[in-house]
Formats: structure tokens, sequence, C-alpha cells
């Protein structure tokens, strides 16, 4: 085949080799934040973390850092893990094998299995329920950002912690804000299904309808589309954990799960 033959096809694969540098970026990008958070990861007790010793240890070995914060580990017995990072630790197990003189500078990794000690856990009506680690100061959006955002309508976020009494925050209002709240180990969030309230008799479309924040009374009237002719926003009444009332006020906030009942006008 003549030279003439091979200039196109050697052409195009130099066109196709100079574009792989801008593809590989793109490729790599989604592996850092991971990576990056188990780097910055500080170990505490009930963390599972995997230690592997190549060459050394026939496959890794799985443990649970105990209550005292350390490891036992083979010929080096108890390490200590808690307040180090998985780097940290892999660091401080190849010094002491080599400083004990079993391996010669072995080459070690440690990688978390289970993030317990210092996680928050989220559930409810985001796209990733489970334990979030805290590998910094991290806000209450931003860890719902983390399990993927909410599924539904609801932008209500509750927050429980030990010793305190349960917040209710509306994500929207806080997010960016002082009044993001920095979470602690141990918070647990629960974002709820799509909020919703109930408005019957003498409307023009009963039913149940989607809460959206600070919503009123006067709002939630309007979503129904209004009293029909035979209804009167002066007779309206509330029930409300098992309590019924008289509302008196329209533009008082609704709640999740009030109940509306518009009555018939009186002539």
């Amino acid at each position: 085949m003549s030279s003439r033959n091979f200039a196109a096809p050697a052409r195009r694969l130099s066109l196709a080799l100079a574009a792989m540098p801008a593809l590989v970026p793109m490729m790599v990008v989604p592996l850092a934040p991971a990576a990056a958070q188990e780097a910055s990861y500080v170990l505490g007790p009930d963390d599972v973390i995997d230690v592997q010793v190549y060459g050394q240890f026939p496959q890794p070995v799985r443990l649970r850092i105990r209550a005292d914060g350390n490891i036992s580990l083979p010929l080096l017995g108890d390490v200590r893990a808690a307040g180090l990072t998985p780097g940290d630790l892999a660091a401080a197990i190849r010094q002491q094998y080599n400083r004990g003189g079993y391996y010669t500078n072995p080459i070690v990794n440690v990688e978390v299995v289970s993030y317990v000690s210092r996680g928050v856990t989220v559930l409810g009506a985001v796209k990733t329920p489970g334990i979030v680690p805290l590998v910094r100061p991290t806000t209450l959006s931003a860890v719902i950002a983390q399990a993927g955002g909410q599924t539904g309508t609801s932008e209500v976020a509750i927050l429980r912690r030990r010793g305190g009494a349960e917040q209710r925050f509306v994500i929207g209002q806080i997010a960016g804000t002082d009044a993001d709240p920095v979470l602690q180990a141990g918070d647990v969030i629960v974002v709820p299904a799509s909020e919703r309230f109930f408005v019957y008799g003498q409307v023009r479309q009963p039913g149940a309808y989607p809460l959206e924040p600070g919503m009123t009374f006067r709002q939630a009237l309007a979503q129904a589309g209004g009293q029909n002719d035979s209804g009167t926003q002066n007779r309206i009444q509330l029930y409300r954990a098992g309590a019924k009332t008289d509302i008196d006020e329209l533009d008082t906030p609704i709640r999740s799960g009030d109940v509306l009942f518009i009555r018939d006008r009186i002539f």
C-alpha cells in the first residue's frame, strides 16, 4: 500500500489522540470528592476499617475500632486508631511494623468501611438516605444536599439531637445563612414526605393539598378554589391534632396535617 493510502488514517488517529487529554479530567473528576472525603475523615470508636499490608496479609483485615480507640493487629497488638485519619493510621502501622523489625518498609493501606463515630443519619424523603460522615464542620442544608436532596415537594427538615428539643427548619430559607445549623456527630435529620393539609366542606375543590412554607389559611382556601356559593369564610373550622377550633384570622400560618372545614353560609 502506498504512503498516500496511510495518510488519512494516520491523520485521523493523530486527531483522536490530540483530543484525549480533554477527556481525561471528565472521567476522573467525579472520583475526587469521595476520595478527599475519606482522606480527611477522623476515625473514632465503632468505625469499621480494612487494613491491608501488601505482600504480608493475604487479604485485608477488617476491624472495628474499640471503645478505647484501639485496634489489634498481628504481631503489633494494640494500635491507636481513634483521632487519626486513615492515612495517618496507615503511616503509624507502617512505622511500627518497620521499627519492630517485622517487615521492611511495608506498604500499608487503610480504608473506611463503615462511618459510625462521626456521622449524622439522614432519613425520609431524600434520594440516598443513610449515614453521612462529618469530615469538616457541615451545615444541615449541606448534608441534605450530600444525601441527594429532597425527593418530594416538602422543604421542611427535622433535626433531632440527643438531649435537645426537636427543631424544624425550612431548607430554602436557611441555606447559606447563619440560621443553617452546624451539625454534630449523632444528629438525626428527618425529611418528611410531602407535607399536606386538607380542605373539606363548602369549597369548589375539596381534597388534600401540598403544604408550602409560610402558607396561610387564606392561601390554603384559595388552593381549594375558594368557598362555593353555599360556603363562607366566616364559618371555617380547624381540626388540628385532635382538637377543633374556629379560625378567626385567615392570615395565620397553616400547619402540616391541618384539616379545614368550610361550613354553610347562614342566610
